[in-house]
């Protein structure tokens, strides 16, 4: 019925999508709640009640506290009317969660990528795992509201084609329609959005909407991504400017040659290839770490052997992290004093490392409190972990049926 309402415009349909809308993200609510957010009357109000109760969009929820009387009957969202899809693509991993409608998570799967993780290796693995999914849950498809895809930029998110994503473990991800192809293979309507925008709105409407309304997020891996709200409103990142997307700020103008072609970018620190090449490189000239005794041949070292040694406090290991930490604390600090955030989200494979983190916080609050003493800032690592980017994609279908929210 939800979608039914979405094409529909009458005055009953316009109020029925309202009053989802509110107990969707107020409820449970009782009825006098509903009439009053809606400014609705009790006759209007009970008839529309009943028609969602009768169509098993809501449910009754026990009562709510009397103010005299009887206690209220409180109204929700049946959370099991419809579920949602939502994939993120990243340079690390693709996941695939299955949700019901209130966002919960039912069941998942992941692919770690690779050189052979290509489009249509990728694409398989999304199929097969829905597929899976259902079964396992018991779910027929009419069911399924639609699928929601989180994905890296350069993006044209309202064609749903993944344009020219630089670094990238597999070739063939140029101009690759993947809406396109995932509503032929699977029959379910699909949307797409930068995956950093879609995990912050799933960290922000879960969890900070009521405490914040100027956030930055800050997704750091093999690549830099930033979403931000500012004013209670998402505004658009930079990747759709160019294949390099975030990270390239300029926080030393004689450094390092950035990939780019700039010199002393955010990127050409803190990325996890750039902190694979300064590991490899010292061990090369002969210092010391543990991560030595790991392997015969260095060069095959990779990022989670780094995060090995680190947790296990490698001098080495150690110090190469909190030099690219960092260089990213002077990135963010540079945006805080231009953004004035009251809340920054970092999440991503490198913010993983507690000593990581706590550097940048560290860095970014001592820095931006020179120019800024008295604004108070707060850092998070977020609720959702790497799930985030997922669980906003699968918003993308609340959003786009449920209009009001």
């Amino acid at each position: 019925m939800i979608k039914e309402l979405y094409r529909k415009n009458s005055i009953k349909d316009k109020r029925l999508k309202h009053l989802v809308a509110l107990i969707y993200e107020y409820g449970p609510l009782s009825k006098s709640d509903l009439m009053e957010k809606a400014e609705l009357t009790t006759t209007t109000c009970s008839r529309l009640l009943d028609d969602l109760l009768t169509e098993k969009i809501v449910t009754e929820s026990g009562y709510g506290e009397s103010s005299g009387g009887r206690k209220p009957f409180l109204f929700e969202i049946n959370t099991n009317f419809y579920y949602l899809i939502g994939i993120d693509i990243s340079r690390s991993y693709t996941k695939v969660l299955l949700m019901d409608i209130k966002l919960n998570v039912l069941n998942e799967a992941r692919l770690k990528m690779g050189v052979l993780s290509t489009p249509n290796a990728t694409v398989d693995f999304i199929e097969q795992n829905i597929e899976q999914m259902l079964t396992n849950e018991n779910i027929s498809k009419d069911r399924i509201l639609g699928i929601g895809v989180g994905t890296i930029g350069p993006l044209d998110s309202k064609s749903g084609i993944i344009l020219n994503p630089n670094q990238f473990p597999s070739s063939g991800w140029k101009d690759i329609p993947i809406k396109d192809i995932l509503e032929e293979r699977l029959g379910l309507e699909v949307l797409v959005d930068y995956g950093v925008n879609t995990a912050l709105l799933a960290e922000y409407n879960n969890h900070y909407k009521d405490q914040y309304s100027n956030i930055i997020y800050m997704l750091k891996g093999v690549g830099s991504r930033t979403g931000m709200i500012i004013e209670g409103k998402l505004k658009p990142g930079t990747d759709k400017l160019g294949i390099h997307g975030q990270g390239h700020m300029i926080v030393d103008i004689h450094g390092r040659k950035c990939y780019c072609g700039s010199y002393g970018c955010v990127q050409a620190y803190s990325s996890i290839q750039a902190i694979n090449t300064d590991i490899i490189n010292a061990l090369k000239q002969g210092k010391k770490s543990i991560l030595t005794e790991m392997t015969d041949d260095i060069e095959t070292i990779d990022f989670d052997d780094i995060c090995y040694a680190v947790r296990n406090n490698d001098p080495l290991s150690c110090d190469i992290v909190e030099n690219s930490a960092y260089y990213t604390g002077i990135g963010i600090s540079n945006l805080i004093n231009v953004l004035h955030p009251d809340l920054i989200i970092v999440n991503g494979a490198t913010y993983n490392m507690k000593l990581f983190y706590d550097t940048v916080v560290k860095v970014a609050t001592e820095r931006s409190n020179i120019i800024f003493p008295n604004h108070t800032l707060h850092f998070s690592r977020g609720y959702l972990g790497e799930n985030a980017t997922a669980i906003g994609a699968g918003r993308l279908l609340v959003t786009k049926y449920l209009s009001d929210l």
